[in-house]
């Protein structure tokens, strides 16, 4: 008999679970979950919005990696990043300009998500084997994407969210990863 409260039980945690997240469009509508072309997704749960990875060259290319800088520690000058096709700096402080200057989704306070808010996208139980939901996120990367925070007593490093296999790890600004912008959507 418990089998049978289960099962029921899981489909509408699953269907919750998707209801908490919507597709949004480059002007900011919320769109269908059936929707084959968005550019954000809103997290009603967590009240936040997040920039969705594109397969095209371009500022939100999926394959573009960035070196970490806020305009005070970090690497400017992006030497070490690979696939930056957008612009002359490939660094994190110059993509979250980019982003703001494109007004995406009808925005432009995009920022680098804090380690806490980046970890809320990890999906431990999901079928893919980047711990992403695909569904909402597709062409992340099964690597590591930064986050805002650096590490407390080493300047030279911050912390970036594996989405490979979760938690956090510390890496040297100078060496390039990739990004997912962020946004309150309060």
């Amino acid at each position: 008999m418990k089998k049978f409260l289960l099962f029921p039980l899981l489909y509408l945690m699953s269907i919750s679970a998707i209801a908490e997240m919507h597709k949004i469009s480059d002007s900011g509508e919320i769109l269908a979950l059936e929707s084959e072309s968005w550019s954000c997704v809103l997290d009603d749960k967590q009240s936040l919005l997040w920039e969705v990875k594109s397969e095209e060259e371009g500022v939100q290319y999926s394959l573009n990696t960035y070196t970490w800088f806020d305009g005070e520690s970090g690497r400017d000058n992006g030497t070490f990043s690979k696939n930056c096709y957008w612009g002359k700096h490939c660094n994190t402080l110059s993509f979250n300009a980019d982003v703001n200057k494109a007004n995406l989704c009808g925005y432009s306070d995009w920022r680098l998500p804090s380690l806490n808010e980046l970890n809320t996208i990890v999906d431990y139980y999901g079928e893919s084997d980047t711990l992403i939901n695909t569904d909402f996120f597709p062409n992340t990367q099964k690597n590591t994407y930064w986050t805002s925070d650096s590490v407390i007593n080493s300047p030279k490093l911050a912390f970036e969210v594996p989405f490979f296999y979760g938690g956090s790890k510390a890496r040297q600004k100078t060496i390039d990863t990739f990004v997912r912008l962020v946004r309150s959507a309060d």
